[in-house]
């Protein structure tokens, strides 16, 4: 009993021993009084710990006003519960236009709690606007900035008010953001809530996030005198997301490309409150250079959200000296389910450029619909615009609409309207080497096809269901269109099975 009780003591004193050196930012005379600006004090405590080899920079209850500060290696910022670290309403504070700061440092951390409060309104023209306020000059933006850091973590804080970007890894290594709700204006311009950019090795997990931008933004651009950086290696999961912008998006700087990126059991909704819905639920833009190979998207579930899925390959070619079109290949998005969505989903590369191996399963999407007038095909490239879902204006189809696209498949793929729409629920132009299996799709009696495939060859359909009243249930046009496989499908419903026009063979269509 006495060598037993002896060893716990020896492992409570290890771990106390252990335990990291707590430096209360209030014994480096700040105060939580909602006035003081404690700049000075709380980098006071900061250096303190760093030049003791870490410990724990601590927040206390109260509202502790700063301007930037730097955290250090092997320091951790712990705002306590009750404890609100809040911007300064004055620029002048801001040298570095962060509010927390931390360049080249390893093993710092955000966490405690308690509140980070960028101030924003303080920024911002907040006269009645259309659409978001804008800033009247400088703001500090990205409030919270991790620059060239290796193991790095964000966990278990409340950040809100962002004048700007809120949360910004930089060229990081080993990231972790976990538990962080974040609270921004719907109306803040700017105001994304996580921006992982040319980073590596990244983690969010169970976050929640509302503001007036895109909420999680994977980048890696091109900067003057930098080699691009792709962002690769990041898993997003377990959040709950809304947004007047996108939810989650790869892009659109895109230089230094993605590589194996995991996005799952996510949440998408808009607010009652908002003016607008989110653009997108799951937006993949490509529009300036770079690779993106393997994307890997599950199990999210959407409310109201304008595109559940927009995937676009483009040449915007920003900070390129000559323009070119990057690659989009290897893209798996499966259970899904939307409902409210307004524009049509989309799939679209360019004229030579096909975005390629994109494979969608498991998807129900329900749409708003309401079209009553067919679209024709006649659809503008807008080859270097900025993407978003509604670039394209309205679309030929309701549910899916693919152009300029290689080695598609879609496997279980439900698609409905709330009111009755007029257009095809899928349109295929210029698309290859393509399964569709499984399809089940709402149409209008006597109007549109089930299917409008257009120029598009090697397209396989299988085990597809049409509903009763179904008009024409595929119809294939253009010259170059041929090699159409229909195997297995359930078409009593549908009062033709298929027709060919506008230059397509007569056998284009196999049955």
């Amino acid at each position: 009993m006495l060598i037993k009780s002896a060893v716990v003591i020896g492992l409570a004193m290890a771990a106390w021993a252990a335990s990291p050196v707590e430096y209360n930012v209030a014994s480096f005379g700040a105060l939580g009084d909602g006035h003081t600006i404690n700049t000075v004090a709380i980098q006071k405590a900061i250096e303190a710990a760093s030049a003791a080899g870490g410990g724990v920079v601590l927040v206390p209850a109260g509202t502790f006003v700063s301007g930037t500060i730097q955290l250090r290696s092997n320091v951790t910022l712990r705002i306590l519960p009750g404890g609100m670290l809040k911007g300064s309403g004055s620029i002048s504070d801001y040298p570095q236009l962060h509010l927390i700061l931390a360049n080249g440092v390893r093993n710092a951390a955000i966490d405690g709690g308690g509140v980070i409060d960028g101030n924003g309104e303080a920024f911002w023209d907040m006269t009645p606007a259309e659409r978001y306020y804008r800033p009247h000059g400088k703001r500090p933006s990205p409030l919270i900035e991790f620059a060239d850091c290796r193991d790095v973590r964000i966990e278990n804080v409340i950040v809100q008010n962002a004048p700007g970007w809120t949360i910004h890894p930089l060229r990081c290594d080993g990231v972790r953001i976990r538990g962080v709700a974040i609270y921004n204006h719907q109306r803040g311009a700017n105001t994304d809530g996580i921006d992982p950019d040319s980073s590596s090795n990244v983690t969010i997990a169970d976050c929640y996030i509302e503001g007036g931008d895109d909420a999680i933004v994977i980048k890696s651009p091109l900067r003057p005198g930098a080699a691009p950086q792709p962002a690769q290696n990041i898993t997003v999961t377990n959040c709950t997301i809304s947004s007047t912008s996108n939810c989650i998006k790869l892009g659109t700087e895109s230089r230094g490309g993605f590589r194996n990126i995991a996005i799952t059991n996510c949440i998408m909704y808009r607010p009652a409150s908002y003016f607008r819905a989110p653009i997108s639920g799951i937006a993949i833009e490509m529009v300036d250079g770079g690779v993106l190979d393997g994307v890997v998207v599950s199990n999210l579930t959407m409310r109201d959200v304008g595109t559940p899925i927009f995937i676009r390959l483009g040449n915007r070619g920003r900070g390129m000296e000559v323009p070119a079109t990057g690659i989009l290949r290897n893209v798996s998005i499966s259970n899904v389910v939307a409902t409210g969505g307004l524009i049509t989903n989309s799939i679209t590369g360019l004229p030579g450029h096909p975005v390629r191996g994109v494979s969608l399963s498991d998807i129900n999407i329900t749409m708003s619909g309401g079209q009553k007038e067919p679209v024709g095909l006649d659809v503008d490239e807008k080859a270097d615009s900025y993407p978003e879902a509604w670039m394209f204006g309205v679309l030929p189809a309701y549910g899916f609409y693919a152009r300029h696209v290689d080695g598609l498949s879609m496997r279980n793929v439900r698609l409905k309207w709330e009111r009755e729409d007029v257009r095809p629920a899928v349109v295929f132009d210029d698309v290859h080497n393509t399964q569709l299996d499984s399809l089940q799709a709402e149409s209008v009696p006597s109007m549109a096809p089930v299917i409008r495939l257009h120029q598009s060859d090697s397209i396989l359909i299988r085990a597809a269901q049409t509903a009763p009243g179904s008009p024409v249930f595929l119809k294939a046009t253009g010259d170059k269109t041929g090699r159409i496989f229909l195997r297995d499908c359930d078409l009593v419903n549908a009062r033709k099975l298929a027709e060919t026009g506008e230059g397509a063979a007569v056998d284009a269509v196999r049955h």
